[in-house]
């Protein structure tokens, strides 16, 4: 028998909407939901059939029909929650970006390890289809030793509400947006030495804070070289569809970006189709949180790799003002 666990989401935005979707799909779920109106969470529970909500943040992480909560706030308000939550041992499942900053990130592991909760952030790219399968012929060799990879992200984005303010974002696209893509490239290329940031200096004022497109060079331990284009403020005809490459000793891997299907010509050749079903992973992600919760066991999308993450978000800033390699903190 499914232990039951009590979800509560915090936040009723367009990620809880998102989330909420899947959630309630889920064997052994109870959908809690809790915003700063009570209306508001309320419209939230009838809509996905939850089983209670809450009028403040408080009052849902101190209830004892809650055994975990989804932090899906805006970042600005990531440290303050995750507070909250922990001291009440609830276990944590945070959206990305963790956090606004390393420091901010660093407050929240302290608050986790102090409370012995589980802590897991929202990643779902950590748990795309695409990573496990590119990740397979990647280990076989198929393409013998990977020398470069390039991932390609680059649509038009309209922003609004907090992702326009500097003090709720923290940065720009490539904290808000590009942190999946920088997640993804580590997935398949393993820990950056440094990294190097451009951006385009005719393409007018930026639409969010700090920038809203940057191309990036990485140095990866391996030795190979990896390139990350992520841009909010280019038009895609496409529906999103584009193409990222591995290049290898052996051979390539052409996939496409979100992971709708990848070539390999090397050794073998083979074409993928990794799995539509949960192209974006966030049911596979939400399963694993849960069954975390329930073992008491350590997820693998941990703060760790977050942090790693945002390290290597930071180093990116830094090179943007430098025009130099920066290298990422080390943890």
């Amino acid at each position: 028998m499914t232990t039951r666990i009590g979800l509560c989401l915090l936040g009723c935005g367009a990620v809880a909407r998102l989330h909420s979707r899947i959630a309630r799909t889920l064997p052994g779920v109870d959908l809690y939901f809790a915003s700063r109106s009570a209306e508001k969470a309320e419209a939230y529970r009838r809509r996905f059939r939850g089983r209670g909500a809450f009028g403040s943040y408080e009052a849902a992480c101190a209830s004892p029909q809650v055994d975990a909560v989804f932090i899906c706030t805006p970042p600005s308000g990531h440290v303050v929650h995750a507070r909250l939550a922990a001291r009440q041992r609830k276990a944590l499942l945070i959206e990305k970006p963790v956090a606004r900053s390393l420091a901010e990130l660093g407050e929240i592991e302290a608050e986790v390890r102090s409370a012995g909760v589980i802590a897991m952030v929202a990643e779902n790219y950590f748990f795309k289809p695409a990573v496990r399968v590119l990740r397979e012929h990647l280990a076989a060799g198929d393409i013998g030793t990977l020398l470069f990879l390039e991932l390609n992200r680059a649509a038009r984005s309209r922003p609004t509400g907090w992702r326009t303010d500097p003090d709720a974002m923290g940065g720009g696209a490539l904290l808000e947006g590009g942190v999946h893509w920088v997640n993804y490239l580590c997935s398949l290329g393993g820990p950056v030495r440094a990294v190097l940031a451009v951006r385009p200096l005719n393409g007018g004022p930026s639409l969010v804070p700090v920038e809203d497109g940057l191309e990036l060079l990485f140095r990866f331990e391996s030795g190979a070289v990896g390139k990350l284009l992520h841009a909010w403020n280019v038009p895609n005809r496409l529906g999103g569809l584009q193409l990222s490459k591995a290049y290898g000793t052996l051979g390539s891997i052409v996939f496409e970006s979100n992971g709708v299907f990848a070539a390999v010509v090397g050794r073998r050749k083979r074409l993928r189709l990794p799995g539509v079903l949960d192209l974006m992973g966030y049911r596979a992600m939400l399963r694993h949180f849960l069954q975390c919760v329930r073992d008491r066991t350590a997820p693998s999308m941990s703060l760790a790799v977050a942090r790693r993450d945002l390290a290597i978000v930071e180093a990116a800033y830094r090179s943007l003002a430098s025009s130099r390699f920066e290298q990422p903190e080390s943890a």
